[in-house]
């Protein structure tokens, strides 16, 4: 229901189910790549000699760059392969 009008069903095929016990885990897994080649890139905020550039919480991910120029690198990662399970 939205606005007072009842709307259709529909299905919805993709996606992680939510509230699923093993969900979180495989999120985890599947985006693990994905941050370990952001911190190989060497681009992006560091704390010292602590890369800062990525932070990830829940299913949120912000990226962090002192750059334009760096940020555009981290959002055009052309190499990542998500693993194979």
């Amino acid at each position: 229901m939205y606005n007072g009008v009842q709307l259709r069903w529909f299905n919805v095929l993709n996606g992680v189910k939510q509230g699923g016990v093993l969900s979180p885990i495989l999120f985890c897994v599947y985006i693990d790549g994905l941050l370990h080649q952001l911190s190989s890139l060497y681009v992006g905020c560091y704390i010292g000699n602590v890369f800062t550039g990525v932070l990830g919480y829940a299913d949120d991910i912000a990226l962090l760059a002192p750059t334009a120029t760096a940020m555009g690198v981290m959002l055009h990662i052309h190499n990542f392969i998500s693993p194979n399970w």
